[in-house]
């Protein structure tokens, strides 16, 4: 970069930083922050991995700084910042960039100390390269979610005036601080010296990143600060910087274990994988591990609060997950967020708050719907109750609105599974970025047509077609390929949707000219395939495919669904009605009924 181009760019931060100025002069504290946020994440995108991370440490740093700073400025004298737990490389900020973080902080300070840090610690995050964010889990608990989680630990008994409290990946203080908040209204009547010593004793933390741990310190200390001035001694470290899932095991166990665990994949040494063998079946996920820990921490009787994404409540991966969480903590309440926009900040898989019982006894628990109003607000609608299954390993049937409710009991008393109907599901085989060299755009010698997603339209027809980038209309399988080639008549259904899509369930049946003309075909992997066991199935293919198609089917399948995919698992899970009472949509199909009609009577099937 020029001497000039460097100029430039100053000029131009300084004439943002100059309009961002007079604009934040009329607006609240909140809305500083959240454009401030979006500033600091452009001049991120300027910078490698590594000094990107060093400058989200130093420029946080510095908001951290200011925010300390405002927030004791009627008293004589400012206590320093706890130690900082983080070595890193410096990164020198531009002035413009120092006036920004000393604004922001300054907004901060005009914030109760969990809104505070909750865009603080958002601010760190956004900043941070993705893939370090990626790697740590680090998407921080807006504060309504927070309040809303402590709600429902409050409702389930816990007492605020005794209770220990340990958040095992506790990241920037989403719950630490919101905890220590609820621990000084309930022991009010202490001495200021007493109740920091209550919560030096009864108020834990466990977090990875250090740098997020000394966030957490920060601002649990930031809401006892008060307390802590008025009785003249600093809060002791709450919070250890380690991997709580690979703590030597311990005696300690605490009344309430809370938190928003880490969510990803994850490759365990021999040693963890033994050590959490009672959860894991297939690969591992992060927050399925993070919750087998929980239920080590936690006393018998106490809870464990968790906010997780909600594939666990149906995914094959999970089923020895619900098997542990059935037997030794059944749930006492969960809350399904409704939506997943804007929520977490570059997250976009659903997410549940969901209470737990140590040896506690499997009874109904309360299910509702929670819609985040603003960061500290949200509303909350009660659904309905919800029991584990017979056997809990099963995907658990849970209503996510109040219309699903009738749905759910009806689908509880329903035992057919497609395996009934003479069918199971398989993944379409084909990893086309494996095989480039063999796609073709035209039908040569020995080439098959290449069944994409996109030959599955989002209202049900089959239309052979290659249209995004990359993909081919044909593909040329070599001489030991035969697991590639489908030479069987089936069920396509598309294998990756949202809640958002009109519909989760897209089907079609593979048409029988291809077959005729071409003899097989190959299809890709980004398709289910629903495919007959025997010669013969119970329920032809095109009422299955009708089936799938209709409107009651595809809200019964949200309500078993706990993630983006389609998956095989979860289809073969579906209640479904006996065979015999598809002969009345086979007949449907036959007289040439209408796509309403057919929703009428799939919707009766259901007895909706």
């Amino acid at each position: 970069m020029t001497a000039r181009t460097r100029i430039v760019r100053r000029s131009e931060s300084w004439k943002v930083m100059e309009q961002f100025a007079t604009w934040s002069l009329r607006t609240s504290p909140s809305e500083v922050l959240r454009a401030g946020k979006a500033i600091v994440e452009k001049h991120a995108q300027r910078f490698g991995e590594k000094r990107r991370e060093a400058f989200a440490i130093e420029f946080t740093r510095r908001v951290v700084a200011q925010y300390w700073n405002e927030i004791q400025s009627d008293y004589d004298h400012v206590w320093p910042l706890p130690h900082i737990l983080v070595d890193s490389d410096v990164v020198r900020l531009t002035p413009e960039l120092e006036w920004l973080a000393d604004r922001l902080g300054r907004a901060a300070a005009r914030l109760d100390p969990v809104s505070a840090g909750y865009f603080v610690g958002t601010t760190y995050a956004i900043a941070l390269p993705p893939e370090i964010r990626a790697r740590l889990g680090i998407y921080y608990t807006p504060p309504a979610l927070s309040s809303r989680l402590l709600d429902q630990v409050t409702a389930a008994g816990i007492d605020w005036g005794s209770c220990t409290v340990v958040d095992p990946a506790c990241g920037g203080g989403a719950f630490l601080a919101p905890v220590a908040q609820r621990i000084i209204k309930h022991l009010s009547h202490l001495e200021p010296a007493a109740l920091v010593d209550a919560m030096a004793g009864r108020v834990h933390g466990v977090e990875l990143d250090p740098f997020a741990a000394w966030l957490s310190q920060v601002f649990v200390e930031s809401v006892m600060l008060p307390t802590c001035r008025a009785g003249g001694s600093r809060l002791p470290l709450l919070v250890d910087v380690r991997d709580s899932l690979s703590m030597q095991s311990t005696s300690e166990t605490f009344d309430l274990v809370i938190g928003n665990p880490p969510y990803r994949r994850v490759t365990l040494s021999t040693v963890l994988r033994d050590r959490y063998s009672s959860s894991l079946y297939g690969h591992a996920n992060l927050y399925g591990i993070f919750t087998e820990l929980a239920l080590g921490l936690v006393k018998a009787g106490g809870l464990v609060a968790y906010v997780t994404p909600t594939s666990f409540l149906a995914g094959q991966y999970f089923k020895k997950l619900r098997d542990l969480l059935g037997h030794e903590a059944p749930p006492v309440a969960v809350d399904f967020i409704a939506q997943r926009k804007g929520v977490f900040d570059g997250v976009l898989q659903e997410a549940v708050l969901a209470t737990y019982r140590r040896k506690g006894k499997a009874e109904p628990a309360p299910v509702s719907l929670v819609t985040p109003v603003d960061e500290g607000t949200a509303r909350v609608i009660t659904v309905a109750d919800f029991r584990l299954p017979h056997s809990a390993n099963q995907p658990w049937l849970i209503p996510r609105s109040v219309e699903q409710v009738s749905l759910v009991k009806r689908m509880e008393e329903m035992p057919h599974r497609l395996s009934d109907w003479g069918y199971r599901v398989r993944t379409g085989p084909l990893v086309w970025n494996r095989h480039r060299s063999q796609l073709r755009l035209e039908a040569g010698p020995g080439c098959l047509p290449l069944i994409w997603a996109e030959s599955i339209t989002s209202d049900g027809r089959f239309v052979l077609r290659a249209l995004k980038q990359n993909h081919k209309p044909f593909f040329k399988p070599s001489g030991k390929e035969e697991w590639l080639i489908i030479r069987r008549g089936c069920v396509l259904l598309q294998r990756t949707t949202a809640k958002e899509q009109a519909r989760r369930l897209i089907a079609a049946v593979l048409p029988m000219r291809l077959f005729r003309r071409y003899g097989a075909v190959v299809v890709e992997n980004h398709l289910n395939m629903i495919v007959p066991m025997r010669s013969r199935a119970a329920v032809g293919l095109e009422a299955l495919a009708a089936f799938l198609n209709s409107s009651v089917v595809d809200r019964a399948f949200r309500c078993v669904s706990g993630s983006v995919a389609v998956s095989a698992y979860e289809l073969e899970a579906l209640p479904l009605p006996s065979p015999e009472d598809i002969r009345s949509v086979e007949q449907a199909i036959g007289r040439g009924a209408s796509r309403d009609e057919m929703d009428k009577l799939c919707g009766q099937l259901y007895g909706v």
